[in-house]
């Protein structure tokens, strides 16, 4: 979250999350990732840590940079605007694959 993508997004500021939230919404993820299951705690953090951001930092859209994050996160599940990175990654290898 820290390298803001590596720096490959140019087209829009990166804002993650900070202080507590970044320590909390890594530990969060990590236990989900190596899980494969998220559990309504994992998704209470990283709910409001969006929030957070959406209020705090004045964000337009979450972006789900964890394709892991999908397990708990799509657009009929949220009330805020979010960019699905895995979906963007499904679409993309779809459009190799069909040529």
């Amino acid at each position: 979250m820290e390298t803001r993508f590596f720096g490959g997004v140019t087209s829009a500021e990166i804002v993650p999350p900070s202080g507590n939230d970044l320590d909390v919404v890594h530990d969060a993820y990590v236990t989900m990732a190596a899980s494969g299951v998220a559990t309504a705690a994992q998704r209470a953090v990283f709910t409001a840590a969006c929030q957070r951001l959406l209020r705090d930092r004045s964000v337009e859209a979450i972006m789900l940079g964890g394709t892991d994050l999908a397990l708990i996160f799509n657009e009929q599940t949220t009330d805020f605007p979010l960019v699905d990175c895995a979906g963007i990654h499904v679409e993309a290898i779809v459009r190799l694959a069909m040529g």
